[in-house]
């Protein structure tokens, strides 16, 4: 019996220090490297046989790794991509989608047992007819946080003055209401939203723009509509053009509502790129009384030698615009707003400057990461998705990786030579890259 005890004694204290052991070993820490990986939406390209996906990619020039691929995700039931790539408040990642079937979707975005990213799946979401997804915001109504969404397409692309945005409960992923307006069903001189694209917001005021037609082709808009948060619906349209460098109408694509948790002290009021306008234009709003005055162009591109504003980015002291044309990424002092006063030297990327991330290389270098593509669609000659000769020039299918500090160029990825897929869309691993343009 006492030999008994003491064996069992034994094995319980050998078992209690292997516990002990166990529960006092470090979590799995996250590589540094990590910082320096970033998710991509990859469009296939037809003629080359490769699918769209989803893909981690390591972006550190520092690495014997950079430019490959982690993992891709294919998406091969879709027949259009996915288009951006946002993180809720909450860490939930989701993706507007070119699909009309599949035009909103969440992707399960994961670590293993081993603690590394991992791409798990999609899924996409009811929205009650509305197609092609382009931003996302979150933000309140009522005291009430919801997910907005812009569909360029409304409620189909049949409708030649399409547009809505979707109201989505940001736990359920449940559409709350879809806020529609088309120009040819309200009466003249009211509100409405017509291919809306960009969007941002400051406490009961959201703000959006009217770009074009998804079809490219059945028309371009040239003007921001204000929606009033508290009963979600459009009570202003603003006309935002001037001259026509191209023929089209100015064509609004992005928005920023510069507000205090933006810029100190900052009076509020909206920046609005013009697409086909060439330019930026500040709308200055009155908090007293909630109201708009007329637009004010900040930056004509014609003179500066631009074309194709598209994107604000934004960093605890700087705002950044890229221009698709000549592939510039332009630097401001995020102090100076709304004023454009430069903070650096152009960022020079290649064509269809677009989107970027924010991060640091291995050794603690501080990058950015531009997108240089605009739709990502090819050209006739290659028999790829569009004839469109203007589109195809203002796609790169690149990475450009430059040092944030002195904008020089260090190194480039062009994916359609490396891997036979355009580059859609750029966003930081896990959400932690810059703080995005709404």
């Amino acid at each position: 019996m006492k030999s008994y005890l003491s064996i069992t004694k034994y094995t319980i204290l050998v078992c209690t220090a292997l516990l002990i052991t166990a529960c006092s070993k470090e979590p799995v820490k996250q590589p540094d490297s990590e910082k320096s990986q970033a998710l991509v939406l990859l469009r296939g390209l037809p003629t080359l046989d490769t699918k769209h996906s989803v893909a981690i990619i390591e972006l550190d020039p520092e690495s014997a790794k950079f430019g490959e691929i982690l993992q891709d995700y294919e998406l091969s039931n879709l027949a259009e991509p996915l288009h951006h790539l946002y993180y809720s408040p909450t860490g939930r990642l989701y993706a507007t989608g070119l699909d009309i079937n599949c035009s909103l979707a969440e992707i399960k975005l994961v670590r293993d047992l081993n603690g590394a990213p991992l791409i798990k799946g999609h899924h996409c979401l009811d929205t009650q007819g509305q197609v092609i997804g382009e931003d996302i915001m979150w933000h309140t109504s009522n005291g009430k946080e919801y997910m907005f969404v812009t569909f360029m397409g409304g409620g189909g692309l049949d409708q030649a003055d399409g547009g809505s945005v979707g109201v989505f409960d940001p736990q359920t992923n449940d559409v709350v209401k879809i806020i529609s307006a088309r120009k040819s069903q309200v009466d003249a001189g009211k509100p409405y939203i017509m291919y809306p694209h960009g969007i941002s917001a400051y406490k009961d005021r959201m703000v959006i723009a009217s770009t074009i037609h998804p079809d490219l082709k059945t028309g371009v808009g040239s003007t921001i509509t204000i929606i009033d948060l508290n009963s979600l619906s459009p009570i202003e349209t603003i006309t935002v053009e001037d001259a026509k460098p191209v023929g089209f109408p100015s064509s609004p694509v992005e928005v920023l509502f510069v507000r205090p948790s933006i810029v100190e002290n900052v009076k509020p009021g909206v920046l609005v790129n013009t697409m086909f306008g060439f330019e930026t234009w500040y709308i200055p709003f009155n908090e007293a009384d909630k109201t708009f005055a007329e637009p004010v162009k900040i930056y004509n591109g014609v003179d500066e030698g631009t074309g194709v504003p598209l994107e604000f980015y934004g960093t605890k002291d700087e705002l950044f615009i890229s221009h698709a044309i000549p592939g510039v990424v332009k630097r401001y002092k995020l102090s100076s707003l709304p004023e454009l006063v430069s903070s650096g030297p152009d960022i020079k990327a290649e064509l269809g400057a677009h989107h970027m991330i924010f991060y640091p290389s291995s050794s603690g270098r501080k990058l950015i990461a531009v997108q240089n593509n605009l739709l990502n669609l090819g050209n006739q000659a290659d028999n790829d998705p569009t004839d469109i000769d203007f589109i195809a020039k203002v796609n790169d299918h690149s990475l450009t990786i430059h040092d944030l500090t002195s904008s020089k160029r260090l190194k480039t990825i062009n994916f359609k030579e490396k891997y036979n897929k355009g580059i859609e869309n750029i966003e930081a691993l896990f959400g932690s890259g810059f703080i995005h343009h709404h």
